[in-house]
């Protein structure tokens, strides 16, 4: 197949393309590298059957590339630093998606677009099915799982093929390690570098991270399954539940430096009236019945490889 991969040179962009080179498909990756690291892809781009386009999504030209499928990976995330604003967010992520459908009806080809279990918000059970419920929009955090959940209405609304997949926190040694990163990266480059780890409350709230290359496979089974996987909203993620506290006290322990301590910051002070989510895990019951899916890493195996890429 000939595959458009954006968000190539981020995490799980990166982990897929590898996947599909290995089958022997022809992938045209692109990325702007404003958050995905070159690095990544390294090895992709010394292989014949993959074309690096260093670009905005926004900016592919309209016309008959002959893709079979495009994977929509590309995501303008939320910045801890106050570099990108919340109608930016909200704004760049719905060109991509417009513009995306645009070229997927030129192709007539598949849209897989990566959502975020964000726009659970706080859900106890995680259903793909489930009434969705978010905080108000005085607050401007949720900015970035709503534009998800507005690019999933669009897409569902088109008449393309189309499947959406709601990721779970994920990581590997590709890891971006900074805030946008999530947690667990952010944690490990903080203490190997000696810094204290800021905790929002008491840090007992969960969450749910798997290895990248797990979500990959999710992604690239749907190759497999393209009939019963159409116009499907499906979970990727792991339903190993872990405190973000249990994540850094583990990372400590593990690291040995003893200089960091945790720091526990009131959520109202970072946030606001923001309502923290305080249970995450991925149900992935609907992908196992359709992909076959399954996980293959703890999360301890996660942070161990992440801790080993410093030596």
């Amino acid at each position: 197949m000939k595959i458009l991969v954006t968000g190539a040179a981020g995490l799980i962009g990166s982990h897929t393309i590898d996947l599909f080179l290995e089958k022997g498909h022809i992938v045209h990756g692109i990325d702007d590298l404003s958050f995905g690291d070159k690095e990544n892809i390294k090895d992709a781009i010394k292989h014949p059957n993959f074309m690096f386009i260093e670009g905005k999504v926004q900016h592919l030209p309209i016309q008959n590339y002959q893709y079979d499928v495009i994977y929509h990976f590309a995501s303008m995330k939320k910045a801890w630093d106050g570099s990108i604003t919340p109608n930016q967010i909200m704004n760049i992520n719905f060109d991509m998606v417009k513009h995306l459908e645009s070229i997927t009806r030129t192709n007539r080809c598949k849209l897989i677009f990566a959502s975020t279990s964000d726009i659970y918000g706080n859900s106890e059970t995680f259903k793909e099915e489930d009434d969705i419920t978010m905080g108000p929009p005085t607050n401007p955090r949720y900015s970035y799982a709503l534009s998800k959940w507005h690019s999933e209405q669009y897409i569902l609304n088109s008449d393309i093929k189309s499947t959406i997949i709601r990721i779970f926190g994920c990581a590997s040694k590709r890891s971006n390690k900074t805030w946008s990163g999530g947690h667990v990266p952010l944690f490990v480059n903080k203490i190997i570098n000696g810094e204290n780890i800021e905790i929002h409350g008491d840090g007992l709230q969960t969450r749910s991270i798997s290895h990248a290359e797990d979500i990959a496979r999710g992604f690239v089974s749907i190759l497999d399954k393209p009939e019963e996987t159409n116009k499907q909203i499906i979970n990727l993620g792991t339903d190993q539940q872990t405190s973000v506290r249990y994540v850094a006290e583990y990372i400590i322990n593990k690291i040995g430096i003893g200089k960091s301590k945790i720091i526990h910051t009131p959520i109202e002070e970072i946030f606001g009236n923001y309502n923290e989510i305080m249970i995450r895990f991925a149900n992935t019951e609907k992908a196992k019945r359709i992909l076959d899916y399954k996980v293959n890493y703890t999360t301890e195996q996660v942070i161990d490889e992440i801790i080993k890429s410093y030596e």
